[in-house]
């Protein structure tokens, strides 16, 4: 078992268009952006992150941060289809209706209005700009 040293959970995203992605989780979501560094080649080759150094811009979400990689050339954006993988992201929130209210003000488009679900008052889902749903939980 993983003895771990903080709460803090690291989440990357490999950003096919990472301008959009920035914009997304930063001015759409409201995401305070805590740290943007260069990640060299020799450091991202040798532990295996990627093919080549990239820019990493990461984001706190309540005790999560979420690091987007700027790299060049970078991958295309994943189909729409069901796959392995990460597929969503959970947000918990206070206010659902506010949450979602809000959002729409700043751009973001939801699936659906919220719904009740058997362990929470709401859900609504969201994607991100490479197809990543965006799930908001108001318990």
């Amino acid at each position: 078992m993983l003895n771990l040293s903080h709460p803090t959970v690291d989440i990357a995203i490999t950003c096919s268009n990472f301008e959009e992605s920035l914009d997304f989780y930063h001015n759409k979501l409201g995401f305070e952006i805590v740290l943007d560094i260069e990640i060299p080649d020799v450091l991202s080759q040798d532990v295996g992150l990627a093919p080549t150094g990239f820019r990493q811009v990461r984001l706190k979400a309540g005790d999560t941060l979420i690091k987007l990689m700027d790299i060049k050339s970078p991958p295309p954006a994943p189909t729409d289809e069901f796959a392995a993988g990460v597929r969503w992201l959970t947000f918990f929130v206070v206010d659902i209706h506010k949450a979602v209210e809000d959002l729409k003000q700043n751009g973001v488009k939801f699936l659906s209005e919220p719904i009740s679900a058997p362990d929470a008052v709401g859900v609504v889902c969201a994607k991100d700009p490479d197809g990543i749903l965006i799930e908001l939980v108001q318990i």
